[in-house]
Order: structure tokens, then sequence, then C-alpha cells
């Protein structure tokens, strides 16, 4: 089943989040793609680390293995990210199901600051990024002590639960959004021209496209592309299949068409991608 979030809300509760912990909150969906945060903009540290292409790979590929790891052990998680920041991610869960995440980002303790700085600097060496601004823009990093943290934490959790409670978070079952989405996730592998969507939820072509949009905010091929590439991201880093068997997985025979398409929305080719989630690593514990 597709979560839907009610954003314009969601919005209001990452911005009071902030102003009571004074942290950035975004939103993850079920893929782990950040779909809404509070404050919109990055701090300064993060878009020079980001200005790196090996910068950016880090933080795409840490918020999915911190995604991917809050999954697995089902609870909220304190680690450090790529860049030597605390980062805490939490699942939001409706009717047990995973369908999105919480996290609280860039943070600084501000306890020990040599060896916080030292952490962070060390971190991003490999990004080749000039020390100076890189510490000027650390410095501007707000301070979080670890009681306001872990209340941080704690808070974050029954936020979570209560996006559902509040029906921030829901899932809709039998309409028009969850069938194609359904439709769409179940034959994935196969060849999904507007036709046979059409066919299949009984609708025409021009509500499809619309029905698209409004669910996805783009168009069916597209949506169909991302999701294709996710899936593929997600058989990279957690499987051993070979390209071609990833291609077939994911409804895409033409392997010149999946490197192109996955290049185009990653950043990276495939066994670049599978190659680098080994590489970077989030530590077990903070």
């Amino acid at each position: 089943m597709r979560a839907v979030f009610d954003r314009k809300e969601l919005l209001v509760l990452l911005r009071d989040f902030y102003e009571l912990t004074g942290i950035r909150a975004v939103v993850f969906d079920e893929w782990g793609m950040d779909i809404l945060s509070y404050p919109g903009q990055l701090p300064r540290f993060c878009r020079l680390v980001r200005s790196t292409r090996r910068g950016e790979l880090g933080c795409r590929v840490c918020d999915q293995q911190a995604c991917y790891r809050a999954k697995q052990e089902k609870r909220s998680v304190i680690y450090p990210c790529h860049a030597g920041l605390i980062e805490i991610i939490t699942p939001i869960r409706v009717d047990d199901v995973i369908v999105g995440y919480l996290l609280l980002s860039h943070i600084v303790q501000g306890a020990d600051e040599a060896a916080e700085w030292a952490l962070a600097r060390a971190a991003c060496r490999e990004y080749g990024l000039e020390e100076g601004a890189l510490r000027a823009a650390y410095d501007q990093l707000p301070r979080t002590p670890y009681p306001i943290l872990k209340a941080a934490a704690d808070l974050l959790t029954l936020a979570a639960a209560a996006l559902y409670q509040a029906r921030l978070a829901r899932l809709v079952p039998g309409s028009a959004a969850d069938r194609l989405h359904r439709f769409l996730t179940e034959h994935l592998a196969e060849p999904l021209p507007s036709a046979r969507v059409c066919e299949t939820l009984g609708v025409g072509r021009t509500r499809l496209f619309a029905l698209a949009r409004e669910t996805y905010g783009c168009g069916l091929a597209e949506q169909v592309a991302r999701m294709r590439v996710r899936r593929a991201m997600e058989l990279l880093a957690t499987t051993e299949m070979t390209n071609s068997q990833i291609c077939e997985a994911v409804g895409i025979p033409d392997y010149n068409y999946f490197f192109r398409v996955f290049r185009r929305q990653t950043g990276l080719t495939p066994r670049a991608y599978r190659q680098n989630f080994r590489e970077i690593h989030i530590p077990s514990s903070l």
C-alpha cells in the first residue's frame, strides 16, 4: 500500500519541531528519497560538501543506508553521517507498514569542540574542500547538547507515531492513487505502456496522466523510471545480482538504456553506486 502524506500539515509539524529544537527535519518516502524538509535550504556546511561529486554521493548513500538500517531495526537510530555530523532517523509506520522516515540532520553537540571538529575534518578530507571555508561553515552550525539531542530523538519517535494518529500519513486502500501505485509496483518488471495501465484502472489517458501528476508530481513515464531506478538501487546495495539480472528485475531489458537512466537520476553508473554504497558505512553506534 502507498502512503499519502498531508504535506501542508506535515510542513507545519517540521517547522514547529525546528522552532522547538533548532534542528533541521527531513521526511523521506518509503524508498529513502527526501520529499519535504524544514528549513528548506541546507546549512552552508552541507552545501559545501555537496558541491563536490564525491560529497553529493556520500550524502545520498548515507541517507539510503540510514533508511535501510532504520527499516531493519524498526527503531530510532542515532549515528554519525559520512561528513562527521550527528543524525537521528526513525521509521514512519502506518498499520505496521513502514511507509517513510523522519530524519533530524546536521547536528553538532559542542561538548568537545576540538574532537568533534577533528572528526568532521577527517571525514571531509577526501572531498578536497578548502579547510578554512569548511571550518567557517562548521562553526555556523547550531550546537545541540546531548540532553537536548536525546530529548529530540524521543520526540522524533513520538512524532513519527503521531503522524498516523493525526492522519498526516495514511494508507488509502482502493483509491485510484493506491490502485495505480499497487499496479506499477507489482508489475514493475513488465512493460507498462499507458494503454495497459488505462485498461487495468478503467480510466482514459487524460485521467491517467492527471492522476499520475496528482499522485507523484510528475508524468507516468517519469514515475515508472524513478521506481525502476530506486528498485535497482536497492538491488545493487543488498544483493549480488548482475546488472543484466537487475535490468530484467526492474523491467528495463536494454542495458544501455538502463545505464543512461540510472546515471541521469543518480549521477553514477550502476557499478559505481554498488561500489560506493559498500565503501561508505554507518557505524553501528555513536
